[in-house]
């Protein structure tokens, strides 16, 4: 055999190896995929999403590719030829490149040009797919008049083409310009092009579709102005960008017909011009006249204070976007404050956390807590009751039997944490599944068998066959799979939770996954989130580190803990948008009203939702006192439900519903509002709640740094006051974890409290006539807090003539500042 034969039988061999390797690798993942898609519900729309995706990608590498290959060849072919030096000892030779060779390195820079050019567009179907069936508010914008869903959807995939096109554009007449450059073919004289009659065709022709592309976006525009995306419109950009429009869109078709005379016949100066006056006018419109108008400032995200009408627009259009109808209206009172003690949560999830992990014998040898919830319903006689799931530990054996088989590869059954006197009390939880298969943190797969998965069903996927093992094996990467003594056992795969809702709904963006137990099972429950950065006359908020200005919880999944039964439902109050998902993927995605009772009682507000709402109704409702959120997390509460929800003829009170509530208060500590979120029946609700009269919190607890530390504020309605609830805990500032209570805190109305726990601070609550003199601590800094707040208090009474309350204030701020029965000034002495 030759040498250019095993040169060619080297690289056959080669190039046979790598296509085994990449598609033996490419069937065994879809082999795999279409295997897990066939364990969940709906399954076959997942597929079908997939092979969109692969769709839309394919077709823009396709036109990538042939875009930059057909360009390079138009190139190519006014090469005569090329010629490179060669030395051969002290002498220096010019071979010619063969004409193949140079064909061949053409078509493999140009699929090389392609598959750069085509970077990034792996989402782009996600666009496609939601501007194929655009959603339908059937409410338009003040200034375009154009429906909501054009700017969700359809906008933004106008855009995603139009800077497709741009790119390609501008990436082709820099590359084409260099060749012609280099082979000479284009020169510049005086600043000004001179180019062969093949050279000139072809750039004039790219500079008029540079120029159509301009024109494209002069053309959206107007649309993107309103929506957002050039920033926070203002009042010089409505009065310039958007008039201007037509005015660009007719200069960018003349720059067009004026480079492609440039292409037919040499008019420079023609060129030169047009291009000018469109990047010119371009600059002033965009950036210079909107700046210098009166009034092109930000207003902070709608339209400028003298607009009115199109300030309350936008303020249902902020409404809309974010899913915020807050009602004028105080949450569902408290009977009284034991009620109320008996169910505001002291802890919070990452103390319970923190406690939990000390309790080895319920988390087994190989198990650490996973997450902390609320119990919706409490046992008899008990107080707040937390759900405590657990994870396989995070560092697990190296053994792979040990990690995917055994102890390492499953958690036991979640455990109830109740809030006792002081301290917590962990008690088991039966349930009918004594193993977790899937939640948070499960990031390995497991390999079950009908002995320690009793219940096996559709979730898992059979290791039966030698295809199907050998495809997972090689898909997981684990040789363990492909053997023979897997025959028979349940592969059990994605059981992240959080990761195995998004892979089947990658247009959203899911939550942690909360636990919640319903009918003597585990389930997991997140909320998915649909996001844009487009959105008309809504103002931007940074969320997970962008800017957004829409973003709703369109998408509930569920998962059982013990099965991996997973189904995705549209949430309470979704809109246009998420139903529009849910009709392109049916029946992966069923309506919200097929949510089992069970689950649909079990509902928190969704968490990202009520955060931006707190900062959308602090800037809408805030007056001239400023609203100050407390620097704790929004709080989770079991309280009463709605009034409406009364079962028709019942007298009983309303069933009971997981609340969501922040406080906001003014400078001195006085309640300035109560915001609180709750899943009724009908869907999301949001009641913002100003109480009257004023009520003045305590002073701040701060805490020693070696002994104790504050737990959050606790707020709700009590009998048509304000109750709160703060706590400090015997643990280290810097994370210890937390053991006991070692103050608890209380206020009702006017009446204070403190105790070493629930029982002593209730009783110094509603003890007749007593009113506890409580600082939050005993530092210097909360001490000249609770004077200055014992002073304000006095200032009012003194004001109002109320002596009484002015001389018990006043003896309290003396108490506080330590001046015991000194008096006030020197007694008089005889002359």
């Amino acid at each position: 055999m030759t040498r250019a034969r095993r040169r060619w039988a080297f690289l056959l061999g080669a190039g046979l190896l790598v296509a085994v390797l990449v598609g033996g690798r490419w069937v065994a993942l879809e082999t795999a995929e279409r295997a897990w898609a066939a364990t969940i519900p709906g399954g076959s729309a997942y597929l079908v999403a997939r092979d969109f995706a692969r769709l839309v990608s394919g077709m823009f590498l396709l036109l990538a590719i042939a875009w930059g290959t057909g360009n390079l060849l138009l190139v190519y072919r006014t090469i005569d030829s090329v010629q490179l030096p060669r030395r051969l000892g002290d002498l220096e030779i010019v071979e010619a490149v063969p004409p193949r060779l140079l064909l061949a390195a053409t078509i493999v820079s140009g699929l090389v040009y392609g598959g750069l050019l085509a970077w990034g567009t792996r989402g782009a179907w996600l666009v496609a797919a939601s501007a194929a069936r655009a959603p339908r508010f059937g409410v338009t914008d003040p200034l375009l008049h154009r429906d909501l869903g054009y700017y969700l959807t359809q906008l933004p995939w106008a855009e995603r083409l139009r800077g497709f096109a741009l790119r390609a554009g501008l990436s082709a007449t820099v590359v084409v310009a260099l060749l012609y450059l280099r082979i000479g073919s284009l020169r510049f004289r005086r600043w000004m092009p001179s180019a062969s009659a093949h050279a000139r065709a072809h750039v004039g022709v790219l500079l008029a579709a540079i120029a159509l592309t301009l024109t494209w976006g002069a053309l959206l525009d107007p649309a993107e102005t309103v929506a957002g995306l050039h920033g926070t419109l203002t009042h010089g950009a409505r009065t310039v960008r958007l008039p201007a429009a037509p005015f660009l869109t007719a200069l960018g078709l003349l720059t067009a017909l004026a480079s492609l005379i440039w292409a037919l016949r040499e008019r420079t100066r023609l060129l030169a011009a047009s291009w000018g006056t469109l990047l010119g006018a371009s600059l002033v419109v965009y950036f210079v006249l909107p700046a210098a108008l009166p009034g092109g400032a930000s207003r902070g995200g709608s339209a400028t204070p003298p607009d009115t009408t199109l300030t309350l627009v936008a303020r249902r259009f902020e409404s809309l976007a974010f899913g915020v109808a807050p009602e004028a209206e105080p949450p569902p009172a408290f009977p009284g404050p034991e009620a109320a003690l008996a169910a505001i949560p002291i802890w919070d999830p990452a103390r319970v956390l923190a406690a939990a992990e000390r309790q080895r014998a319920l988390l087994g040898a190989h198990a650490t807590p996973a997450a902390a919830a609320l119990a919706l319903s409490r046992p008899a006689g008990e107080r707040v009751t937390w759900v405590v799931a657990t994870k396989p530990d995070t560092q697990p054996s190296p053994d792979w039997t040990e990690r995917h088989r055994g102890a390492g590869a499953r958690a036991g059954p979640p455990f109830l944490a109740v809030e006792g006197d002081t301290s917590l009390v962990f008690a088991p939880l039966g349930l009918r599944d004594s193993v977790t298969w899937f939640g948070p943190g499960f990031r390995d797969f497991a390999v079950a068998s009908a002995d320690t998965w009793p219940r096996v069903g559709a979730s898992g996927l059979a290791l039966d066959g030698w295809w199907r093992r050998m495809a997972l094996a090689w898909s997981l990467q684990s040789a363990a799979l492909a053997r023979a003594e897997t025959d028979g056992l349940v592969l059990l795969w994605h059981r992240d939770v959080r990761e195995r809702l998004e892979r089947l709904a990658p247009f959203a963006s899911f939550d942690d996954p909360t636990p919640v137990i319903v009918d003597g099972a585990l389930w997991w429950l997140a909320y998915g989130y649909l996001s844009a950065q487009a959105f008309p006359l809504t103002r931007a908020v940074m969320w997970d580190g962008g800017a957004v200005r829409y973003l709703r919880a369109g998408l509930l999944g569920t998962v059982s803990g013990a099965t991996g039964d997973t189904r995705l439902y549209l949430a309470p109050g979704a809109d246009s948008l998420a139903g529009a998902w849910a009709r392109l993927l049916a029946p992966l995605i069923r309506p919200a009203a097929t949510l089992p009772a069970g689950l649909g009682a079990a509902l928190p507000y969704p968490r990202r939702t009520f955060r931006i709402a707190t900062r959308l109704v602090a800037a809408w409702e805030g007056d001239s006192t400023a609203w100050l959120t407390q620097p704790h997390d929004p709080v989770q509460l079991v309280a009463p439900g709605l009034a409406e929800e009364r079962e028709r003829g019942a007298a009983a009170a309303p069933a009971p519903r997981l609340w969501t509530a922040q406080s906001f208060t003014a400078a001195d500590r006085e309640v300035a509002a109560l915001v609180a979120g709750v899943i009724a029946r009908a869907g999301p609700r949001l009641l913002v709640w100003r109480p009257r009269p004023a009520t003045r919190l305590l002073p701040a607890l701060v805490g020693s740094p070696s002994e104790t530390a504050p737990g959050g504020l606790r707020l709700w309605n009590t009998a048509g006051l304000v109750f709160s609830v703060e706590a400090l805990f015997a643990e280290a500032a810097t994370g210890g974890p937390a053991s006991r209570i070692d103050t608890l805190f209380l206020t009702w109305g006017e009446r204070q409290g403190q105790g070493p726990g629930r029982g002593a601070a209730l009783r110094a609550l509603v003890t007749p006539g007593a009113r506890a003199r409580v600082l939050a601590d005993t530092s210097l800094a909360a001490r000249w807090e609770a004077a200055r707040g014992l002073a304000a208090q006095a200032d009012r009474a003194l004001a109002a003539g109320d002596l009484e309350a002015f001389a018990r204030y006043y003896a309290e701020l003396k108490a506080a500042l330590g001046v015991g029965r000194r008096p006030l000034a020197p007694p008089r002495q005889p002359r």
